[in-house]
């Protein structure tokens, strides 16, 4: 269907400091680095650009690293990143290594069901649509999950100009839900799997806060991150 270039940049230190998992602290060092490039903060001087970032920022028990999807791979490949000087919540760091790892990946309608979990929390809510939410019956509430797992799966394609050509199914199984911060506020973040007809990269992400390290899945055949190992 679409082949689609993906690159991974697994960061590490050159300080011995222990740091909690933090992506979005990554994604706001990373961003000051590149004010320049909307790629990596998604801002075109003070205008916000509303698409489907392609850099996104990661941080689970393996470290911090970073994802490039499509046109954000080139940008982290071509990178010099060892050196690097960041500022991370105050605890000043520098890269001392940084590995690469570069795949392709053909985006297309699976003849099965796909098995997926998130390795990071989905924030499928904002504050109102979640309470809303949480009026439905236990059901209603299954069903609205499902829905949005659709919508998520679907806005994420086009954010590779990837139209579905079939009819998309996907539902979502939870298996715990906790309130997240992002952006100074608490969304409800939902942790699972998802089931869909569609065979999707290790690393695409659904719902709000992609590019901070939420939302992101794996396949299911694969080992991943716990609940407790994660952090925002």
């Amino acid at each position: 269907m679409t082949s689609v270039d993906i690159v991974t940049i697994h960061l590490v230190w050159a300080e011995d400091v222990a740091l909690r998992p933090s992506p979005h602290l990554l994604r706001g060092a990373i961003g000051h680095c590149f004010p320049d490039n909307p790629l990596f903060h998604q801002h075109d001087g003070e205008r916000f650009l509303y698409r489907y970032p392609v850099i996104q920022y990661r941080w689970d028990q393996s470290g911090p690293w970073l994802v490039g999807l499509g046109a954000g791979a080139h940008f982290l490949k071509e990178t010099e990143w060892v050196g690097m000087a960041l500022n991370l919540g105050g605890c000043a760091v520098t890269v001392r290594d940084a590995i690469c790892t570069f795949r392709l990946h053909e985006i297309r309608p699976a003849a099965r069901l796909c098995r997926y979990r998130f390795a990071a929390p989905w924030l499928p809510f904002s504050q109102d649509n979640y309470a809303r939410y949480q009026g439905l019956s236990r059901t209603k509430r299954c069903l609205e999950l499902d829905r949005l797992a659709v919508a998520g799966v679907l806005l994420g394609l086009r954010g590779f100009g990837i139209e579905f050509p079939d009819r998309l199914y996907a539902a979502f199984e939870m298996k715990s839900a906790r309130p997240c911060g992002y952006k100074g506020i608490q969304l409800m973040g939902f942790m699972g799997s998802l089931v869909a007809n569609v065979d999707v990269p290790d690393g695409f992400a659904i719902g709000r806060a992609v590019s901070h390290g939420y939302g992101w899945i794996t396949s299911a055949e694969k080992e991943t991150s716990s609940d407790d190992s994660w952090g925002s």
